[in-house]
């Protein structure tokens, strides 16, 4: 397995270990619900940062102003109450997605990258309507 695909996957593991520990409200002085939160929006920003790298030899200001929102909105994310930001949160991955993959075949990025960005996304967007069940309901 490539290098990109591993890290991929093993990117998911904070939101599951957040995810599971938010039964706890604090542990070691974390808010666990809280943490999954932040690592959630750092994540959305890493990931609409790589739309960037994409045919660096052209310019492509819509992608730099995409990429800019996504990442001021996963910042105001954090400044929410945690029912809105995940929420605002959730919508953002599935949004970065399908815009991603619009992209994706413009620039001709191989399916295995986009097969793999498919169930990421899809996997956390599962982890957000978890952790928002398990806390709100």
């Amino acid at each position: 397995m490539k290098t990109w695909k591993i890290l991929g996957y093993l990117g998911l593991l904070p939101f599951i270990i957040f995810l599971y520990l938010s039964s706890e409200t604090v542990i070691w002085g974390i808010d666990t619900k809280q943490a999954f939160i932040a690592y959630s929006a750092i994540i959305l920003s890493f990931v609409a940062g790589t739309i960037w790298r994409r045919d660096a030899e052209t310019y492509h200001h819509k992608r730099y102003i995409i990429s800019n929102i996504l990442s001021l909105i996963a910042f105001v994310a954090l400044l929410l109450t945690y029912k809105v930001a995940l929420i605002v949160l959730l919508l953002s991955f599935i949004l970065l997605f399908i815009y991603e993959n619009s992209i994706g075949k413009q620039d001709k990025t191989p399916s295995s990258y986009m097969n793999m960005r498919f169930w990421l996304t899809q996997l956390v967007v599962l982890l957000h309507i978890t952790a928002y069940f398990l806390w709100f309901n």
